[in-house]
């Protein structure tokens, strides 16, 4: 069973060749800097790639440069409102513009044995744009490389879920002797001025550098911070903790008016990533 693109042409180009020609132009004006330490996890956006695209790069830039890894987690937040707790997929393949990408069922089946909070239900997946936004960037750094991935929804963004999900993912990383990287899918503040957003933003920016997920979550809610996706910046997060993370990089920091040039309602968007 074959998950289809639900925002080809939407968020991004539905023709492969365009496609590919838009990916080739953002990594190309990323600059080339390496950074030290094997990379654990990556966060990333998830808004259209006229907006938010340049800004992912950043973090599957630095991933290109490494050992790319057999297994790419991908976790998301819900926009949808459907699906349970946490939620991964029974799809076989996910297709894209840039082809069709395996999934990894044998994690899927161990994880769902591991995490009594994590459920198949497709439902979280079909409409859903945070994963499937991410994986032809996945696709172009990997074109000479095979990788699966396991796209996972999560609903209930509670820390604690969030935490337990982390360990559940260790122990069947270890398990299956996978060698995986997460990636979380987020995108920042939403919908407010410029220098509002740049002020929030920093906020989040100083809590995933300084890898403290407590502090993240009380701005959230001290702040009213309308960050889509904490609950896999905490997964990604806490699972990089279990592997002895030394650093928390931020990349790069932008805004949809950054390319709108409308600064009176932005979202922000952030690139990361976390090493060992």
């Amino acid at each position: 069973m074959i998950r289809k693109a639900c925002v080809s042409g939407m968020f991004y180009e539905s023709n492969p060749d365009f496609l590919k020609e838009d990916i080739e132009d953002m990594f190309g004006e990323i600059p080339d800097n390496t950074m030290d330490g094997n990379i654990i996890a990556g966060i990333v956006p998830h808004a259209g790639y006229v907006y938010s695209g340049k800004t992912a790069c950043y973090t599957f830039n630095e991933i290109k440069k490494g050992e790319i890894p057999d297994t790419f987690i991908i976790i998301g937040p819900n926009h949808t409102g459907r699906g349970t707790k946490i939620d991964v997929c029974d799809f076989d393949k996910w297709e894209t513009p840039l082809g069709l990408v395996d999934v990894d069922d044998e994690f899927i089946r161990e994880l769902l044995n591991e995490d009594s909070n994590v459920y198949i239900d497709n439902s979280a997946h079909v409409n859903e744009h945070s994963i499937e936004v991410e994986i032809p960037l996945i696709q172009y750094i990997c074109e000479s490389h095979d990788f699966k991935i396991v796209p996972i929804v999560i609903s209930q963004q509670i820390p604690q879920l969030c935490e337990q999900l982390a360990r559940s993912l260790d122990n069947v990383i270890k398990k299956l002797n996978r060698n995986c990287i997460i990636i979380a899918s987020t995108d920042l503040n939403h919908y407010e001025n410029q220098d509002t957003t740049l002020y929030l933003d920093e906020k989040i920016i100083k809590s995933v550098e300084s890898m403290d997920m407590k502090q993240m979550v009380k701005d959230i809610i001290d702040y009213d911070i309308t960050m889509c996706g904490y609950g896999p910046v905490i997964t990604a997060t806490c699972y990089s903790r279990l592997h002895d993370a030394e650093s928390s990089i931020v990349l790069k920091h932008s805004t949809s008016g950054d390319v709108s040039g409308d600064y009176d309602s932005v979202v922000g968007y952030m690139s990361a990533i976390i090493t060992k």
